[in-house]
C-alpha cells in the first residue's frame, strides 16, 4: 500500500467513524450519516485502485492496514475497539465494495447490528486461530512431512539459490507455483509444520533455512488472517528474504569464529544487495523488496540497514524477523549446537520488545505450542 492509498484509507476510516457518530445521534437515513457514509465509500474506493483486498487487523493496542501500523487517533481506535467487541480480529474488504457494504461497516462502530455478523460479496470477518481454514478440493499434492513435498518444488527453490549468473532474472512462476503448493497443502493439514526440514547441521543451510522460514511465516500468516494476494506475497517474501547471501563470501558466511568490523559490514550488506537483486528482476512482489531490505531491523530499530529517523518496519518484515530467528537457532552452526525448542522460545521470549516484536513473538511461540511438536 503506498503513501496515498494509506492516506485514502485513513481518510476511509475517519468518516466512517463520524458516519457511525452521526447514525447514532439522527439515524442511519439522516443527511449528515449518509453524506459521511458516501465520502467513506469514495476514500475507499481510491485506496483500493492498485490493490485488491485491504485487509485490517488488530494486534495488541495497534491497528493494521495490509501489514502497515495505522496512525493512532480516535477514529482508528473506535473501529479497533468496535473489532474487539465483535469478536473480529481482522476484516477484508475488497475491491467493489457498495454503499451497503459501508453501511454494514458503520453498524459494527456503532454496535447496532447483530452479532452473529454474516460476510458479503465484499466484506470478511475473521478471528486469528492456529487452526488453518480447510479446503474441500485442490489439484496441489498435500504435504504430510518434509520427505512429501513434491520435487519438482524443492527443485525450483534449489534453482533460485543455485543460480551462477547473478545477472540472470528469477523465475518468479515457480516460486509461485512452490507458495502456492504450500498454502493449499497447509490448509488440509493439521500441521503444516510438519513440512519443516527436521533440526540439521548446516548443509545446504541457505536452501533449508529459506524453505522452512517460508514455511513458518505461511503459517503465521494464515493464524493472522492473512490470505488471496497478501499471503502468497508474504510466502515468497519469505522465501527470498536472504537472497542478498549469495553476494557474501562462503568464508565469511561459514567462519566459525567472530567476525571482524569489515567481515560484518560485507555480511551486514547482504538486506541492500538483496533489495537491489530483487529490484532489477521484473515480477518481484514490492512486499518481498521490502521484507529484503527490512528483515535485520529490530523491533527497537537499532538492526541494519539504518533508516530514518521515524521508519516504520513492514508487519510482514516483522513476522519474517521471528521466523528467521527460530529457524536460525534451531539449526546447527559451526559456531554453536542447534538449540531446542524451550531453549529457542526462552531465547525469543528475552528479545520480545527489544529484537523481536513482541505480541507476534507471543502468537508465533503459541501456534507452536498448539501444534503437535515436530
Amino acid at each position: 500500500m503506498t503513501p496515498q492509498q494509506k492516506e485514502s484509507f485513513d481518510e476511509f476510516i475517519r468518516n466512517l467513524a463520524k458516519a457511525a457518530s452521526a447514525s447514532t445521534l439522527y439515524g442511519r437515513q439522516h443527511r449528515m450519516t449518509v453524506s459521511r457514509a458516501s465520502e467513506s465509500l469514495v476514500f475507499l474506493n481510491d485506496s483500493l485502485k492498485e490493490d485488491s483486498t485491504a485487509t485490517v487487523m488488530h494486534l495488541g493496542n495497534d491497528l493494521f492496514i495490509n501489514g502497515l501500523p495505522m496512525d493512532k487517533g480516535p477514529h482508528p481506535d473506535r473501529l479497533m475497539r468496535a473489532m474487539k467487541d465483535y469478536g473480529m480480529d481482522h476484516i477484508t474488504i475488497s475491491r467493489g465494495a457498495t454503499y451497503d457494504d459501508i453501511e454494514l461497516l458503520i453498524r459494527i462502530v456503532a454496535h447496532q447490528v447483530e452479532r452473529d455478523l454474516k460476510p458479503t460479496p465484499h466484506l470478511r470477518f475473521g478471528k486469528v486461530s492456529v487452526d488453518m481454514p480447510r479446503q474441500a478440493e485442490s489439484e496441489a499434492q498435500t504435504i504430510s512431512s518434509f520427505s512429501a513435498i513434491p520435487h519438482q518444488y524443492l527443485n525450483q527453490l534449489d534453482t533460485v539459490f543455485s543460480v551462477h549468473d547473478r545477472h540472470e532474472p528469477l523465475d518468479v512462476s515457480s516460486m509461485l507455483s512452490l507458495v502456492a503448493g504450500f498454502v493449499t497443502s497447509f490448509r488440509k493439514e493439521a500441521n503444516p509444520l510438519l513440512a519443516l526440514v527436521p533440526v540439521r547441521e548446516m548443509d545446504e543451510y541457505s536452501f533449508t533455512h529459506s524453505l522452512n522460514v517460508c514455511i513458518l511465516t505461511l503459517a503465521q500468516g494464515m493464524s493472522l488472517g492473512f490470505e488471496g494476494q497478501l499471503l502468497h506475497d508474504l510466502g515468497i517474501a519469505a522465501l527470498l528474504h536472504d537472497v542478498g547471501k549469495q553476494f557474501v563470501p562462503e568464508e565469511i558466511l561459514n567462519k566459525p569464529g567472530k567476525l571482524q568490523e569489515d567481515e560484518w559490514e560485507s555480511m551486514r550488506q547482504h538486506a541492500i544487495r538483496g533489495t537491489e537483486y530483487l529490484l532489477n528482476n521484473p515480477g518481484i512482489p514490492r512486499l518481498a523488496i521490502l521484507c529484503a531490505f527490512e528483515h535485520h531491523m529490530k523491533y527497537d530499530m537499532t538492526g541494519y540497514p539504518k533508516v530514518p529517523k521515524g521508519w516504520q518496519t513492514n508487519l510482514c518484515s516483522q513476522i519474517t524477523m521471528i521466523s528467521d530467528i527460530f529457524d536460525a537457532l534451531r539449526t546447527k552452526r559451526v559456531y554453536r549446537n542447534a538449540l531446542d525448542f524451550d531453549e529457542v522460545a526462552g531465547k525469543m521470549l528475552w528479545m520480545a520488545g527489544t529484537d523481536l516484536n513482541p505480541t507476534l513473538t507471543l502468537n508465533f511461540l503459541r501456534i507452536l505450542r498448539k501444534l503437535e511438536e515436530f
